[in-house]
């Protein structure tokens, strides 16, 4: 066979991750195959729109019919003819896409001149490649009569807009395209490349990179950060520099490549003689730098790839990326092959702290990192590319950990993974979350996560979350059976959630989430596609039960209680009356959820019993399904915690060089009123040990903003998996002084699994199985000093207890462990609907 690989050369030429993805294929088809293969390109200007629409004309023309396949990746080289044709798209032109809105521009294009009247009803029309001549001379005509310099023919513009959308549907119709990919989730989920009803195969472009022999680099100490990219704002190099002032000690962050923002990052690096510029680095000379990094820091805006991310892993170098990257976060497992952080200074710097302070547990996520990324090859995407099967992704293992099936694009079991003997198709359940899951902070996301992460190891989870981040949009691939598809949330649903959480003081959008879920069509009608051919859906929390009613679905229900929700907002809605009326509505979501339910699933048995009681529902309905955590991870010894320790305190003790403490204890939470108090505690209590470090780290820290803490407390604000695991791998105390609230503390337990010594109050541990003095100290805010004292004086006995609570949370808290229960009551839930239906007909 005969393939064309058809792409555009930019003008002036640059060659980046776009070139190298066409060289690598064109070279894989001579390697893998008995294919010819050719890359042809032409030259193509975006510096103007006329330029730009001169080179769809080129490509429109463009004879390939020689050949007998043709692959395209972007714009305008798309628009090229050919019966037999694959569209890989890396990306269309992203300023008139998803990045249009940034300009503050119309959408909708202004006939004001008579000549564009003619273009503008023309491309009202169905765009059909019949049509591309009357387009191309009703353009011609504008730009004659306007002059190419013309206002309303600028870019971008609205007409610009209109008039690339309209080729590329052209180019991209079902009718013109045979086949069509996408080179990550990231694309394959943004909103309006693809044509309306087509579903992308993701097929990811390997790291065509030559790994260096020896690794003999690897010993030099200090190694250093790198990262390369274009010198553009998108990148975020900015970021990066900003966050090196939270990384102690000598070492130096390198930064390859050149770009426009060169000369303002100089600037912005000044004063800090670690960070050096090394221009333009040859591609044979990239895979050295990266077996010679600690780590790799790519932080970029929403990038549809990232082929860093791939070079860098493939070269066993962990890689450190934001939630908001885009594709890097599909490769990089926080805590596992890297770190995804918030795009924040402090959270970036904080994780490549981490990273410096352990560099053999940087060394073991950068081998981790290799291992995965070995599986995306050449030879895969040719395949998929010429149609000969489809791609297996197995990226990311579940929550669960190893020992699980091999994977379709999908995300299900394969075939070959079905046990001898039985070819019956797995059920599938729908979860429905008013929240992201995929990249998870607050205890909600890290329970979905994990929780039904475990679940997909004998059941399909699709999780249907309604998001606001463009981020967050799309179908991702969250584990093997495992996936989240995220629905925006309408502008007008999102002004509501405002309006109304501004009037009652505090967030209330999961409650409107449901109340007013009209607003969000898109929801409403991915659900409903979503549950056809399920087996049953479960409701993470009651919120988006009115969805689930709205769709009319003949599921079974089974409802999992994260609290006891109307107590919780009991405690923290205002008296007012708005306040009483989403109190209402929460109190009547939540009796709709357990009546109507054929399971029901809660954090402790408190909860359960509450739920019956108020409800009427028998207590034998009821599975008790506690927060767990991940127990994969090794404990360190006594002398790893103290060298540990002393790492941070040093950094700390460096901002306050006054201060010297000897002890460290960490807090972890989310903004929630609950977690406030306890924090208002630690404020309190803070004073009263002068000689102990306190961290509180999460986003409860942006409600002291301008409160000024005692010398010995630091907010950190959000943290990463990584610098949570660091922290509490050398705290000496971990600390959890809750006095309100509902459900368990998913926070103890992260403790007790962690092996660090715990004080907790009585309210803090409530619904946790066996859990008492053997394995943390009890006490309340009053004899919290004295307790953390006492613990700090018998290291000997602090330590027997960490044990003993580790012990606890491996028996009784294990995510796998908990996610083969809650397959249990999905099961039964599915078997009694499927027995009162039967039972029904019978009637």
């Amino acid at each position: 066979m005969r393939v064309a690989i058809v792409a555009p050369s930019p003008v002036p030429f640059t060659r980046g991750g776009a070139e190298r993805a066409w060289d690598g294929l064109h070279r894989a088809i001579g390697d893998h195959t008995d294919h010819d293969a050719e890359l042809l390109k032409l030259p193509i200007q975006e510096d103007t729109l006329p330029h730009l629409i001169e080179g769809y004309r080129s490509f429109a023309a463009m004879d390939v019919s020689h050949f007998d396949l043709v692959v395209t990746s972007k714009y305008p080289a798309w628009i090229v003819p050919h019966a037999n044709h694959v569209v890989w798209m890396f990306h269309p032109l992203r300023g008139l896409y998803d990045t249009y809105n940034t300009f503050g521009l119309p959408t909708r294009a202004d006939p004001g001149e008579p000549v564009l009247r003619d273009l503008l009803r023309l491309l009202g029309r169905r765009p059909e490649r019949t049509a591309l001549d009357d387009c191309f001379a009703s353009w011609d005509a504008a730009v004659v009569a306007l002059g190419p310099d013309h206002p309303a023919l600028t870019l971008p513009s609205p007409l610009a807009r209109a008039m690339v959308h309209w080729l590329d549907r052209v180019a991209l119709s079902p009718a013109e395209v045979v086949r069509h990919l996408a080179l990550s989730r990231t694309v394959a989920g943004r909103i309006g490349y693809f044509p309306r009803g087509v579903a992308a195969t993701v097929t990811y472009a390997p790291a065509d990179i030559a790994r260096p022999p020896n690794r003999s680099a690897r010993s030099q100490v200090p190694r250093p950060i790198f990262t390369t990219s274009r010198l553009d704002h998108p990148k975020r190099i900015d970021l990066l520099i900003g966050a090196m002032a939270f990384v102690p000690g000598p070492t130096p962050l390198l930064i390859g490549g050149t770009g426009p923002a060169e000369h303002e990052l100089r600037t912005l690096a000044r004063g800090d003689d670690r960070i050096r510029f090394l221009g333009f680095v040859p591609e044979e000379e990239l895979a050295e730098r990266y077996t010679r990094a600690l780590a790799v820091p790519f932080v970029p805006a929403d990038e549809d790839l990232g082929l860093i991310t791939l070079e860098a892993m493939s070269c066993g170098t962990p890689v450190v990326t934001c939630t908001d990257s885009g594709g890097p976060t599909e490769f990089v497992v926080d805590g596992v092959t890297g770190a995804v952080v918030e795009p924040d200074a402090a959270a970036l710097g904080q994780a490549l702290a981490g990273l410096v302070a352990d560099p053999a547990g940087a060394a073991k996520m950068g081998c981790e990192a290799q291992r995965r990324v070995a599986r995306i090859t050449w030879p895969a995407a040719v395949a998929t590319i010429l149609g000969r099967r489809r791609p297996v992704l197995r990226l990311a293992d579940t929550p669960a950990g190893a020992g699980q099936a091999p994977v379709t694009a999908e995300g299900r079991p394969s075939p070959a993974s079905a046990t001898a003997g039985s070819r019956r198709r797995r059920p599938r359940v729908v979860v429905t979350t008013t929240f992201a899951v995929g990249n998870p902070r607050h205890g909600g996301q890290l329970r979905c996560f994990h929780l039904y992460g475990a679940l997909a190891r004998h059941i399909d989870v699709d999780i249907l979350s309604l998001v606001d981040h463009a981020a967050d949009i799309g179908t991702r691939q969250l584990g093997p059976g495992l996936r989240e598809i995220g629905v925006a949330r309408s502008p007008a649903h999102r002004r509501v959630g405002e309006g109304v959480s501004v009037e009652a003081g505090m967030p209330v959008t999961d409650i409107v989430a449901g109340t007013d879920v009209s607003y969000s069509p898109a929801y409403l009608e991915r659900l409903r596609e979503a549950l056809r051919g399920a087996s049953a859906v479960i409701l993470a929390e009651p919120y988006m039960l009115p969805a689930v009613e709205a769709v009319g679905a003949i599921v079974p229900r089974v409802y999992d209680a994260f609290n006891v929700e109307a107590d919780l907002k009991a405690e923290v809605l205002p008296g007012s009356r708005l306040g009483r009326r989403l109190l209402h509505q929460v109190q009547d979501l939540e009796r709709r959820a357990v009546l109507d339910s054929k399971a029901i699933t809660t954090c402790s048995n408190e909860d359960a019993q509450r739920l019956a009681v108020t409800h009427g529902r028998r207590l034998d309905d009821f599975t008790v399904v506690p927060n767990g955590t991940d127990c994969r991870f090794t404990v360190p010894s006594p002398e790893a915690r103290r060298d540990g320790r002393d790492r941070w305190l040093r950094r700390w003790g460096a901002q306050q060089p006054l201060r010297r403490c000897r002890y460290l204890a960490v807090f972890f939470a989310s903004w929630h009123p609950p977690n406030l108090d306890a924090a208002e505690i630690l404020l309190w209590l803070a004073p009263q040990l002068p000689e102990v470090q306190f961290v509180l780290g999460g986003n409860h820290g942006d409600a002291f903003v301008g409160r000024t803490p005692p010398q010995n407390l630091v907010f950190t604000g959000v943290i990463g998996d990584l610098s949570k695991r660091a922290l509490l791998a050398a705290a000496d105390v971990a600390l959890n002084p809750m006095l309100s609230g509902s459900g368990t503390n998913l926070k103890v337990i992260e403790y007790l699994a962690a092996g660090v010594p715990v004080i907790s109050t009585a309210f803090g541990v409530r619904g946790l199985a066996a859990i008492g003095g053997a394995q943390l100290l009890v006490a309340e805010p009053a004899e919290m000093s004295t307790a953390v004292s006492r613990l700090l004086a018998d290291p000997t006995t602090a330590a027997e207890r960490a044990v003993a609570g580790r012990a606890l949370a491996l028996e009784h808290y294990d995510w796998r462990t908990l996610g083969d229960r809650l397959a249990g009551v999905v099961d039964r839930a599915i078997a009694g609907h499927r027995s009162s239906r039967t039972a029904a007909l019978r009637r």
